[in-house]
Order: C-alpha cells, then sequence, then structure tokens
C-alpha cells in the first residue's frame, strides 16, 4: 500500500485531534437546556393568555373589569340631570359585577342596594339584572338597553314610561377604585391611611372653623396602627396622646384609650361614627350630653403626611398625653363626655342587604391589611439578580474549556510539526 503523503497526513491528524478535543468537553447543551427551562415556564401561559382575548373583548368581560360609580344622567335631549333628581335617583350607586356573574349595589354612602345575578347580550346591546333575596328567591329582573359599553364608560337607558319612549333617561357610570363595602372590616378602613382633620360642621350642617374652642380640641394628624395601638400630633407635629383603639364591628362608633409613657390608662372615650369610608372618616362629638341635640361633626380625610419622629407614614386628633416616643411636651387630657347618639345612615334605594357583608367583631384587635412583598430568589436575591448568578455560574465550565481547547490547540501545532519534518 502507498504511504499517505504529507498534505494528506496532516488533515488526518488535525481530525483525530478535534475529535479528541471534543470528546474532552463537558455536556454543554444539558446545562443550557436546564439554564432555558425557567424561561420555558414562564413563557407557557402567555401561550394560554393568547387565547383570552376573545373572552376579554366580550362585552360581558368588559362589565366585569372593574367596579363602577354612577357619575352622570342626561335626559332624551342631552341635557344634564342631577343624581338626586326623582328619575334617576334609584339607579346612582356602586356597581360590582363578578365575573361568575353575580352582582351586589350599593347607595354612594356604601348602604347596601340590592344583590342577585346579571348577564350582558352576546352583542353588547342589552343588560339583565336578576335582584334577589338573602334566601336567593328572585326579587324582580330588569333589562336595560346599553348605549355605551368601553373600559372607560358604561351607560345604560331607562324609559320611566314604556309607552312613552321618547322620553328616557342615560345613566352614566364610570370605573372606579372604591373598595366593595362589606369586604373590609370598618376597623380595616380606618388603619389604612393616617388621617388629618380638615373640617368641622355642628347639628345644622353649618361649617366651623378648626380653631373653634369646641372642635380645635379633635384637631390634628392621627395614626390608628393595625395592632390595636394608635398615636395623635396636632397639626404643628406637637405630641397629642397615644394609646389603644378599636371600632365597632358594624362602624357605629370608635372607641379610644388614651394612655401615659408607662402605659397606664388615663380616659377612654367612645363616639358614634357617622361616615367611615377610604375617603372620609367624621365622628361626631357631644359637648354636653344632656343637650345631645347640640353636637359637631369631625371630619377627617386621608393623608400622606409623615407621622412626626418616625420619618415614615403612620398608619390612620383629639387631645392627651404625648406619644410613646417621649417627644414633646404632654397635652391636657380632655374633659368632654363621650358622645351617645346613634350616628345616622342614608336610606338605601334597595332592602335587600348583600351577602358578603362583614367585619370584625367588637372590642377585637383591629384587622391588619394585607402587605405583599416583592416576590425574591434562593437567599434572598431577587429574580433577576437570580438570574444573572446562574448565568455567571457557568463561568468555571467555560474557562475549562478555553484551557481545553488552548492546550489542545498547542498539541495540534506540535505534531504538524513532527509530520512536516518527518515529510
Amino acid at each position: 500500500m502507498t504511504a499517505p503523503t504529507p498534505h494528506r497526513r496532516t488533515p488526518l491528524a488535525l481530525a483525530a485531534l478535534t475529535v479528541a478535543a471534543a470528546c474532552t468537553l463537558p455536556a454543554a447543551p444539558a446545562f443550557a437546556l436546564d439554564a432555558v427551562a425557567p424561561a420555558a415556564i414562564v413563557a407557557a401561559p402567555a401561550t394560554l393568555a393568547s387565547a383570552a382575548p376573545a373572552l376579554a373583548d366580550s362585552p360581558a368581560a368588559v362589565l366585569a373589569a372593574t367596579p363602577w360609580e354612577t357619575t352622570g344622567a342626561i335626559d332624551q335631549d342631552g341635557a344634564p340631570v342631577a343624581l338626586d333628581h326623582p328619575a334617576v335617583a334609584n339607579f346612582v350607586g356602586w356597581a360590582y359585577y363578578n365575573p361568575t356573574g353575580n352582582f351586589t349595589m350599593y347607595n354612594l354612602d356604601d348602604t347596601p342596594k340590592m344583590q342577585g345575578d346579571w348577564e350582558v347580550a352576546a352583542d353588547g346591546s342589552t343588560r339583565t339584572i336578576t335582584a334577589r333575596d338573602a334566601d336567593g328567591a328572585p326579587l324582580f329582573t330588569r333589562v336595560v338597553p346599553i348605549t355605551v359599553l368601553t373600559a372607560d364608560e358604561f351607560t345604560y337607558r331607562v324609559i320611566p314610561d314604556a309607552s312613552v319612549p321618547d322620553v328616557y333617561y342615560d345613566i352614566i357610570h364610570t370605573p372606579t377604585t372604591h373598595q366593595e363595602p362589606g369586604t373590609v372590616s370598618p376597623a380595616a378602613v380606618l388603619a389604612a391611611t393616617p388621617w388629618e382633620t380638615t373640617g368641622a360642621i355642628d347639628q345644622d350642617g353649618a361649617p366651623v372653623a378648626l380653631d373653634h374652642p369646641a372642635v380645635a380640641n379633635f384637631v390634628g394628624w392621627a395614626y390608628y396602627n393595625p395592632t390595636g395601638t394608635f398615636t395623635m400630633y396636632n397639626l404643628d407635629d406637637t405630641p397629642k396622646m397615644q394609646g389603644d383603639w378599636e371600632v365597632a364591628a358594624d362602624g357605629s362608633t370608635r372607641t379610644i384609650t388614651a394612655r401615659d409613657a408607662d402605659g397606664a390608662p388615663l380616659f377612654t372615650r367612645v363616639v358614634p361614627i357617622t361616615v367611615l369610608t377610604a375617603d372620609e372618616f367624621t365622628y361626631r362629638v357631644i359637648p354636653d350630653a344632656s343637650v345631645p341635640d347640640v353636637y359637631y361633626d369631625i371630619i377627617h380625610t386621608p393623608t400622606t403626611h409623615q407621622e412626626p419622629g418616625t420619618g415614615l407614614p403612620g398608619e390612620g386628633g383629639e387631645d392627651g398625653e404625648n406619644p410613646g416616643d417621649g417627644a414633646g411636651t404632654p397635652g391636657t387630657p380632655g374633659t368632654e363626655t363621650p358622645g351617645t347618639e346613634t350616628p345616622g345612615g342614608g336610606e338605601g334605594q334597595g332592602t335587600e342587604t348583600p351577602g358578603n357583608a362583614g367585619g370584625a367583631g367588637a372590642g377585637q384587635t383591629p384587622d391588619s391589611p394585607a402587605t405583599e412583598s416583592a416576590t425574591t430568589g434562593q437567599n434572598g436575591a431577587s429574580p433577576k439578580n437570580e438570574a444573572l448568578a446562574v448565568t455567571g455560574g457557568s463561568a468555571p465550565v467555560a474557562g475549562g474549556i478555553a484551557a481545553a481547547l488552548t492546550a489542545l490547540s498547542g498539541g495540534a501545532l506540535l505534531a504538524l510539526r513532527k509530520l512536516r519534518r518527518s515529510a
């Protein structure tokens, strides 16, 4: 057999070295597959979601996507109609359409209106509701034509007299973030935000200046901790008092017990609550219990004012001892008699009580609002950083591969030189 020529030996030798080099490499594709697996899992829902637009774009899904607030009404001529007009007042309030086909409605003062079942025609032309009592028995069914149904507006038409269809009213609703009444306890509502005293009215509804002697003692910043403690400050950030608080399960009263720096009780005050929503907290003070017809309603609204002395936002004033941080000069404990009047409640348009009302029992520690934390990876690292750590973790393998390739390349060059010499 004829011996291979030099130029044929070289490719054969290099091919052998290349195969040998390949055999020494780690099975990198397996690591690469593991590395991309999480991305594949994350991407899976997107595949499922791709089938959702038809459902998401349906008229029923649009209606169920948000709570709605009645914000306007117009007549057949396009003229605005007041929401307390007898022809439209019955249709005003908060509406919550559950995607499962149930609904609950409330008046704007959060009193219950009705509950039942709902549906929207496939072409979005009508909305049908069947109101039900607490036992689920049907009370009535109402079908109204829809004139607008988008993510920004839901308007339907009511015709008071079917024999006169040219006279009608369009009831306009817009999306709201208003929490459904009864789904959060009154205590949790109070603890959800710090409060600032922003107004006061007397028994006749007339505004009262915040420096008026009858109300000045109740003005300030108030921070209601979800754990059941509170701190209060004057509007100049000087301390007022600290202690414990609770709200009756039905939201009718708020009770505070002021405590000194050692935790000893100073006084307890119970006041009737007249308004408690995410947007307003108002309680009533009666200077003289023997004259209950003379009173003042102290109005508070949410604030982002940081709790003095903490540098942090608070959890939700009045008079009393200085807060537990010991800062400032103690105030003078109040002497007024706790109010005894039952807070007034607005009359609802309906008499049915939605089935999801609830709240913490009287005297219980206020509910603690749920808090979400950012998702973290192993050892407290964020998913992003964890992903970076996984990517960086393959660096030693890459370094080994590079070193092996360098060594093999050098060996290949030496073998090539020997072959050329022998030729």
